[in-house]
């Protein structure tokens, strides 16, 4: 998989992030954020998270909060030994305990 940062985002990428940044409501229009932005870029995206004690999870982006929680579904989790693969399913990743998070812009978005 080919995972990158958002600097490493295509101009086709970009354009369609630009596409989807107004959100229409009933009496005004909302524009989003920069980093909302990227995060709505990110929904239904293959992401890696390594965490503190070693583990490395791999699954689909669904949301994150404001303290940096991560939800992520269809997730498996690989220990540090390099052991087999555990298929935890939908999981929540408390934000203090993520080292780092790469997203795979390579592939196709998940179907939600």
């Amino acid at each position: 998989m080919n995972y990158s940062s958002d600097e490493d985002l295509s101009e086709q990428d970009k354009r369609s992030i630009d596409l989807h940044s107004r959100v229409e409501t009933t009496d005004k229009q909302v524009v989003l954020t920069p980093g909302k932005l990227l995060l709505k870029s990110w929904l239904n995206r293959s992401f890696r998270v390594v965490m503190t004690d070693g583990r490395l999870l791999i699954g689909v982006f669904l949301c994150t909060d404001a303290d940096a929680n991560v939800i992520l579904g269809m997730c498996s989790e690989y220990t540090e030994d390099g052991g087999e693969e555990r298929i935890l399913g939908l999981v929540m990743i408390p934000g203090r305990h993520i080292v780092s998070m790469e997203v795979d812009m390579s592939g196709q978005q998940f179907e939600a």
